[in-house]
């Protein structure tokens, strides 16, 4: 479904038969209220046939469909049920990372010493250590500027060691050894 409601692709390589946009209404119409299903029928053919809201020309550009997600919460004032939902699909995480971080932070709170902890306390911590670490982190900005600052280094900052004194500094430190 992420696939389909992704501008950039629509689907391409989706059989494009109306089986699969059947198949789509039938599983985002479970995402809804009844009453909203007419709605979400509409909006969805709307989406499909490249009219109403989406019949501009200019929507569709490369320019346009960049970033899907500011693509749909800009149409989400247009197509509400629709947008909603595609939106909550772009949003969605494309690896486990996220998920196996946090349970690396519960398996740091709830240790064995730590297994009379209620369920709600324990998340109440973990929401609060998670926090703390997000906190820590250093920003995107001073890591790149960090990173920009150690591609500047000079020769100057080198020492070069020729061979024979290179003896001489390992001869000197198994000296020191003994």
């Amino acid at each position: 479904m992420a696939y389909y409601f992704d501008p950039r692709y629509r689907g391409n390589f989706l059989p494009q038969d109306h089986t699969s946009v059947q198949y789509i209404l039938a599983e985002t119409s479970k995402l809804v209220n009844p009453e909203s299903c007419g709605q979400l029928t509409k909006e969805l053919f709307q989406y499909h046939s490249k009219s109403g809201p989406f019949e501009s020309e200019y929507l569709w550009s490369d320019e346009a469909v960049g970033d899907p997600s500011i693509w749909w919460s800009v149409l989400q004032t247009e197509t509400p049920i629709l947008g909603a939902i595609a939106s909550k699909l772009m949003s969605i995480p494309a690896s486990s990372a996220a998920a196996e971080r946090n349970w690396s932070h519960f398996g740091f709170i709830h240790i064995l010493k730590r297994n009379r902890l209620t369920n709600e306390r324990i998340f109440k911590l973990v929401s609060v250590y998670s926090y703390y670490k997000t906190l820590r982190k250093p920003k995107i900005s001073q890591q790149e500027t960090e990173i920009d600052m150690q591609n500047e280094i000079d020769e100057e900052d080198f020492i070069i060691i020729s061979s024979d004194e290179e003896d001489e500094i390992s001869d000197n430190e198994i000296d020191d050894d003994e």
